[in-house]
């Protein structure tokens, strides 16, 4: 039902409902924002990509083009900015900054604050060092909270493939994580 309402949404779009495409980004800029900035870990280009999908698929929508898929398109375009950015700069592959650790919930005890961070540091170090193909499912799946079959049509895989590359992305971090530094 929901690809439905998305369809016809879609359609008010490319007819110039701006209002509409306001919905759109109302619904789905925080979690473009924070996908794009969990791989770029820089707050203001992360701005500026979400920024950037957003328009991008507005002018695609308005040339006339269809869209089958909306949540999955969205996160094509974002992750082919964020492709380009890579290219453009001598970044690493997949850099993850600070925003892990300003999703920590409030803690009273400071012990615990401070054994959370260091848990967290761990965590992306070891991210960091998974290859590229288990770092993209793990963020999809476990940050973003895609499905196997939405990331398997982002990554142009199959859902077995992508479950796989969890799986396998899982059980290295594990590994890692029992390997003392």
């Amino acid at each position: 039902m929901f690809r439905l309402q998305e369809k016809i949404l879609l359609h008010q779009i490319k007819n110039g409902n701006q209002q509409t495409f306001a919905q759109f980004y109302d619904t789905y800029k925080e979690k473009i924002y924070r996908f794009i900035y969990f791989k770029v870990s820089d707050k203001e280009k992360a701005q500026e990509l979400t920024n950037d999908v957003f328009m991008r698929i507005f002018d695609y929508i308005q040339k006339g083009n269809t869209i089958e898929n909306f949540r999955a398109f969205l996160y094509q375009i974002a992750r082919n900015l964020i492709i380009d950015f890579y290219r453009t700069r001598d970044h690493e592959a997949l850099p993850i900054d600070e925003f892990i650790e300003e999703n920590i919930p409030e803690k009273e005890d400071l012990e615990e604050k401070i054994d959370i961070k260091l848990d967290i540091e761990k965590i992306k170090e070891s991210v960091k060092k998974l290859p590229d193909p288990y770092q993209e499912v793990i963020v999809l799946r476990f940050i973003e909270g895609m499905s196997f079959k939405e990331i398997a049509r982002l990554i142009s895989t199959t859902e077995d493939n992508a479950r796989q590359r969890a799986h396998r992305g899982i059980k290295k971090l594990k590994k890692m994580l029992k390997t003392p530094s």
